[in-house]
């Protein structure tokens, strides 16, 4: 009777092990296929079965006015980085140089040895710049105005003063000659009031003033010192300006009559220019 017993617990240990060999084993590896749109709706009889997830998509941006529109670009952007990289903010420059005229006022001139600059300057990107500035110089010279009877011999200092500002373009010599490159030359065009001062030498406090608002132009060339530090300006610039009694004649030392004292201004100035 235990043999029995025993076989039969053999028997039944034996028809379970072969039970749990032939259960499918569930595996945590691979997820489930997803159900594809197609097989879902009962419309789609392919072959595929891959679903949405396995399927190549389209790009959804679509280009739009809304879209297609920005306020900056590469190019500008690449631009502004390079300016405060390697370029100028602002500046002070002092110079020094020569004032004379042409026409009938340049007949008449003497002297415009020295003439002084102080200015400031500003820098919008590397092609322009805007300068504020003071100039002055001195000239004489020998007669007198109108027919009031005095002396031919009569001196008379006369004082130009102008505060003013200009802009300034500088030409892009990237791809220049080195000493095209180096010289740094550029353009200008100003607007300014000048001032006369004229006096008869002997009588300095009777100071007979005049003041008109005039233009100016010109160019130059800028040497670099020690680049985006120090620079040597040079530069000349023509001013036109009428002041007020310069249409009246003038009697010279020699009895020689002008007609009228117009006629252009012009400077050349050599400026030291420190920057930052």
């Amino acid at each position: 009777m235990p043999a029995c017993v025993s076989i039969s617990k053999r028997l039944t240990l034996l028809l379970c092990t072969l039970f749990l060999a032939s259960a499918p084993v569930a595996r945590a590896v691979d997820p489930p296929p997803p159900v594809s749109a197609g097989g879902a709706s009962g419309g789609d009889s392919g072959g595929s079965g891959g679903g949405r997830t396995v399927q190549p998509e389209e790009d959804d941006y679509r280009q739009t006015p809304y879209t297609s529109y920005g306020e900056f670009n590469d190019e500008d952007e690449a631009e502004d980085t390079k300016f405060f990289q390697y370029g100028r903010f602002f500046g002070v420059s002092l110079g020094l140089g020569y004032e004379g005229a042409t026409g009938n006022r340049g007949s008449l001139y003497t002297g415009g040895l020295p003439a002084f600059s102080l200015r400031v300057h500003y820098w919008f990107d590397f092609n322009f710049a805007l300068t504020l500035g003071i100039y002055s110089a001195s000239h004489q010279y020998t007669g007198f105005k109108g027919t009031s009877g005095s002396s031919n011999a009569q001196k008379n200092d006369v004082s130009i003063f102008e505060f003013g500002s200009e802009l300034r373009y500088y030409f892009d010599t990237r791809d220049a000659t080195a000493p095209v490159t180096f010289a740094g030359p550029f353009l200008l065009v100003g607007v300014g009031s000048y001032q006369k001062s004229e006096s008869d030498i002997s009588a300095p406090d009777s100071v007979d003033k005049h003041s008109a608002l005039g233009l100016s132009f010109g160019g130059g060339l800028e040497f670099p010192l020690k680049p985006r530090k120090a620079y040597l300006d040079l530069e000349t610039k023509f001013h036109a300006v009428n002041f007020e009694g310069d249409s009246l004649a003038v009697t010279t030392s020699t009895g020689k009559t002008v007609k009228d004292s117009s006629g252009m201004l012009f400077t050349i100035l050599a400026s030291i220019l420190f920057t930052y």
